[in-house]
């Protein structure tokens, strides 16, 4: 095993293990890899759990399969068989999704939905198809999902480069690798990434093998803690690889060797790497969890190195894998409970800072703050509705289980006492290291709170705004059991709650249809009493069609 002198796992292990059990998580996994083989590797599973983590466990790495897609074409490109600046329409004769943006000539990047702008995620795309989407569990066939996308309408102007992540879009890149290579997608990625980097239990799809060796993973709310479905995504090339750490820790080495194995297969080249790792679209501000965006790759900086990866968030599994390629450093990083990216981001990076510090290119990462014990009295006082000076929003301060949550920004936001009344975000979604900006509370007034450098007022008044009676038929909740959407009136406006915890802000356009607005599904079109092919009536997100729940 390749060793780093100085680097101390125990001293990393106490840091996963911490969180683990300061967040309730039921286990994280790693591995941290040299681009001469492993450093160290492990499972930090919760006091009371048990479960038998070994090499044959699987993973689900969710959106980083999309690295795998972008490669998959990538080899067809150094073979002359793909230019990435034509139009898509060129390999799919049948995909001309509608532009209402045409001619506007907003932007440089022409008209044309290109495979370099899908990648990118600057083609426009709605973010989730009509079949095959994140909460559609029917998984349908891909060439289902994409000949449904190839009269879609665009949301961005494909011209403008703007950055909106759709994993519609990279089901598009999928199915243009089965059309030129003349294999399913499947049968193409096993047989040129997967076989010959020695990842022999990994798979795009799950069979019993692989369920058999699962981690157990969870979802949660405030209230408790539920074992997380299992099935296989209609878009697979978007994000359903099974993996284990030993499989992902030989894919990382080989992108760290220029893309070659150690025993001097080529998987890409180095020049195709380089190409996935310069920023073509970048990140709007506010987008959670994401850097600027290469072909595949998320790129951003780790103390001036260069790191590039990607996160992966599927149901009951948070995942990042990052790598330094002049460091020659990579890591993985897995969380078996949804939603807990923000954790597994943070440990990445002081995995890497370890590494780096130990190698004596770095500096070591900074000790983690530390908060107090919630008092009593903070659980006598604090709990209650508050309401903004200055716009009139309403928030509101629970208490779960022993901990607080602040329900803003339609998160569950845990907060801690650091000193007296000043209080931190610190929990499962967000905390240290994250890029939410209001991670700071100040109580220190009787009655009132200092959030997003604002005063909230606590009130018994939770909602004055009358329901605008056109609206009120259409409020409720959608979707499946496993994913459920709300429909609600907050503060006078048609506010969407989509994958949990994800609210967005919905402006009129006029005919029941809404403009949303929100980091997950931005410029995304909600339209009201739809009804899908048989009648049933629900809405609309984009072309995903969700039914009214009785």
């Amino acid at each position: 095993m390749t060793k780093i002198d100085n680097f101390n796992q125990q001293q990393f292990e106490d840091k996963i293990a911490f969180e683990v059990e300061d967040k309730n998580l039921p286990s994280i996994s790693y591995s941290l890899v040299s681009r001469d083989g492993m450093l160290a590797t492990g499972t930090m599973q919760r006091k009371g759990l048990n479960h038998q983590f070994t090499d044959k466990t699987r993973f689900r790495i969710a959106s980083q399969t999309k690295m795998f897609t972008s490669i998959c074409l990538m080899q067809l490109v150094e073979q002359g068989l793909i230019d990435l600046d034509v139009d898509v329409s060129n390999y799919l004769p049948d995909f001309r999704p509608k532009n209402p943006f045409s001619g506007e000539n907003a932007g440089p990047l022409g008209d044309e939905v290109t495979l370099r702008k899908l990648m990118s995620h600057t083609a426009g795309m709605v973010r989730e198809p009509k079949s095959g989407h994140y909460l559609d569990d029917s998984n349908p066939p891909l060439e289902k999902t994409v000949n449904e996308l190839a009269s879609s309408v665009l949301k961005n102007d494909p011209s403008a480069g703007i950055f909106s992540y759709s994993n519609a879009g990279m089901a598009v890149v999928g199915s243009v690798v089965e059309r030129v290579s003349g294999q399913t997608y499947a049968d193409y990625l096993s047989e040129n990434i997967l076989k010959p980097l020695g990842m022999s239990d990994s798979s795009i799809s799950s069979n019993p093998t692989i369920l058999a060796n699962l981690a157990p993973a969870y979802m949660w709310t405030v209230d408790s803690d539920v074992p997380a479905p299992v099935f296989d995504l209609g878009g697979f090339p978007a994000g359903n690889i099974y993996s284990t750490l030993s499989d992902m820790s030989r894919y990382m080495i080989c992108l760290l060797r220029g893309g070659f194995t150690p025993e001097g297969h080529r998987i890409v080249s180095p020049s195709s790497l380089e190409q996935m790792w310069t920023v073509v679209g970048h990140r709007p501000q506010g987008y959670p969890g994401l850097s600027d965006y290469g072909l595949g790759f998320g790129v951003s900086q780790l103390d001036a190195w260069r790191s590039v990866g990607h996160g992966g968030a599927v149901y009951g599994f948070a995942s990042q894998i990052s790598l330094l390629p002049l460091a020659g450093l990579a890591i993985e990083i897995i969380s078996t409970m949804d939603m807990t990216n923000n954790i597994v981001n943070h440990l990445a990076d002081s995995g890497l800072r370890m590494a780096l510090a130990a190698m004596n290119m770095g500096s070591p990462p900074m000790p983690r703050r530390t908060y107090q014990k919630v008092s009593t009295e903070h659980f006598q006082t604090l709990p209650g509705h508050y309401k903004n000076q200055e716009n009139n929003e309403i928030v509101e301060i629970i208490e779960r289980n022993g901990k607080l949550f602040l329900l803003g920004d339609g998160m569950p936001l845990q907060i801690k006492p650091k000193t007296g009344n000043q209080f931190g975000v610190d929990g499962r979604l967000y905390g240290e290291g994250s890029d939410y900006e209001f991670l700071d509370l100040d109580f220190s007034l009787s009655g009132k709170m200092i959030w997003k450098n604002q005063s909230w007022d606590k009130t018994q008044v939770i909602d004055e705004t009358p329901v605008d009676p056109e609206l009120e038929p259409h409020l409720g909740t959608y979707g499946p059991d496993i994913n459920i959407t709300t429909l609600s009136f907050q503060n006078g406006n048609l506010t969407c709650l989509i994958e949990y915890f994800y609210s967005h802000i919905c402006t009129p356009l006029g005919n029941n249809r809404f403009k949303m607005n929100g980091s997950l599904y931005p410029d995304e079109i909600l339209e009201l009493g739809a009804n899908d092919e048989n009648g049933q009536p629900g809405i609309r997100v984009g072309p995903m069609f969700l039914a009214r729940r009785s």
